[in-house]
């Protein structure tokens, strides 16, 4: 049985679908109910149907996109656009509103430019990090991309979540320049320079004349990106991957401080990544030990041999004053793709690879889910380690265990926390869901929230940004229903819902 989003009829919904048909040909159009089954949301209980879409469509091109577009216009039918799908703690593929139609974006995956003199790359939406690093390959291995720790998600959809990586370019949103968008009317607009014609600076300099809108469609519902421009880092002469190992909250709130002076200075100019609950050995190895009470730290330098030798007496020195850390490190010329032999090592270098969801690492095996608890905070000693104990009695007292991945910028900190369970659980799978709905109330108390969240609580995180009775909400639906007054993209992402849906029951 075809599920019907809410405010639309079903004879709206079966005509939209025809002409869509019509449109992109039947083999890009799935309705049958068995076949959506793969666009579920992952984790959660694996029998719902909550966020069930009612279609789902695989353009090729933004002409495509723009007549998909102005079909749900017409039929007032809700659209839900995903690029790989692969965020998966955060929802994958599922739409916020049940029954919409879903905008499969994976067949739009050409790498359409590679310019190695001024390091980016111009990418469709289905470009996947794998196809990135192997286009940069294919270029001749001078460029690096930043990549997050799995390789089959897309670098325009992690960049507009406020993705992150692990090279210098690391805050993936930042690499963008110069989007494609098709608006809500199925006009298309170009960001930045890209608004004049030909203009040869749209993938260079991220700014406009007047007001600049690339913003906007980063976690919006306001557009659909059908390419982008995505920086890149030159390769360096030498990489070294470095780790720090210690124990307790006392050594914690010094090394953050530590590391966030050496970030200030830049002496580290990517993002380390701190864990409790993911151990690493002698050889560089990960592997999961949630109840252990040891800390690890990766980072990375790049440069000239004597530059990483030079900034790595910096911080062996800063590192190793304080008390019971352990510092080493690995050194790889950077034309080297062997050498780099676990995923720490990889990641850092831009290799993407699939280690993480390695089932021997997972409590459940293939199956298991996992939920992603992400505020974020200042970059200092003190109040990282007064909001890593909070939360984690707070996973405590809701009987959970957590893995904690703690990414430091230079002033920022995200407190990604994750708990693993058995979809095929229902009670476990609610419990989950239901202990996150009391660690955003419960941060929200002492000043966080996440940064992005997963499909169930959007609404809720969204309405802890209550500043001004929600006044940056109240700009956003003014400007939802100046672009999209039919309410048809992603109604609900982000917390963000069309007028007539406002009421939605």
């Amino acid at each position: 049985m075809t599920t019907v989003p809410h405010g639309t009829t079903p004879a709206a919904l079966d005509k939209a679908l025809a002409a869509f048909t019509a449109e992109l040909g039947s083999e890009a159009v799935i309705s049958e109910p068995s076949a959506l089954r793969e666009f579920r949301d992952p984790y959660t209980y694996l029998e719902s149907d909550e966020f069930d879409a009612s279609a789902a469509l695989l353009p090729t091109s933004t002409e495509q996109v723009q007549a998909v577009v102005r079909i749900a216009n017409e039929h007032g039918v809700p659209l839900s656009t995903f690029s790989q799908g692969r965020n998966n703690t955060y929802g994958g593929s599922a739409p916020r509103l049940r029954g919409s139609v879903l905008v499969n974006l994976r067949n739009m995956n050409r790498v359409l430019e590679v310019d190695t003199d001024l390091a980016y790359a111009v990418v469709e939406p289905g470009v996947r990090w794998f196809d990135l690093f192997d286009a940069l390959q294919a270029a001749g291995g001078d460029l690096w991309p930043s990549i997050p720790d799995l390789g089959w998600g897309s670098v325009i959809g992690n960049s507009l979540e406020y993705g992150i990586g692990y090279t210098p370019y690391g805050d993936h949103s930042r690499n963008l320049c110069g989007l494609e968008v098709v608006l809500p009317d199925g006009s298309l607009l170009r960001t930045g320079m890209g608004a004049m014609e030909g203009n040869v600076a749209r993938h260079v300099y991220p700014h406009s004349f007047g007001p600049s809108f690339g913003g906007l469609f980063q976690q919006s519902n306001l557009g659909i990106v059908t390419n982008a421009g995505w920086w890149v880092m030159r390769r360096p002469e030498t990489y070294a991957t470095c780790w720090a190992r210690f124990r307790g909250y006392d050594a914690l709130g010094k090394v953050v401080d530590a590391l966030r002076g050496l970030m200030l200075d830049r002496t580290i100019e990517n993002l380390p990544l701190l864990n409790r609950g993911l151990e690493i050995d002698e050889s560089g190895a990960m592997f999961l030990d949630p109840e252990g009470e040891g800390w690890s730290a990766r980072f990375a330098l790049y440069g000239r041999a004597a530059m990483v030798d030079a900034q790595y007496a910096v911080v062996e020195e800063t590192l190793r004053a304080i008390p019971g850390v352990e510092v080493l490190r690995r050194t790889f010329d950077s034309t080297d793709l062997a050498g780099p032999a676990n995923h720490d090592e990889r990641v850092q270098r831009g290799i993407p690879d699939m280690d993480l969801l390695d089932p021997k690492m997972l409590p459940f095996g293939e199956v298991t889910g996992h939920l992603d608890f992400s505020p974020v905070g200042p970059n200092t000693g003190d109040a990282v380690v007064r909001v890593e104990q909070l939360i984690r009695s707070l996973y405590v007292r809701h009987g959970h265990v957590q893995v904690n991945g703690l990414y430091l910028m230079p002033r920022s900190a995200l407190h990604i926390s994750t708990t693993f369970f058995d979809p095929r659980d229902e009670e476990q799978t609610r419990s989950v869901y239901d202990g996150y709905a009391d660690l955003v109330k419960e941060v929200a108390a002492i000043g966080y929230t996440p940064y992005r969240t997963n499909l169930q609580h959007m609404d809720l995180v969204a309405e802890q940004f209550a500043f001004g009775d929600h006044a940056q909400r109240r700009l956003a639906e003014t400007i939802k229903d100046a672009l999209d007054p039919n309410g048809i993209l992603a109604p609900g992402k982000s917390g963000i819902w069309p007028r007539r849906l406002r009421d939605r029951v």
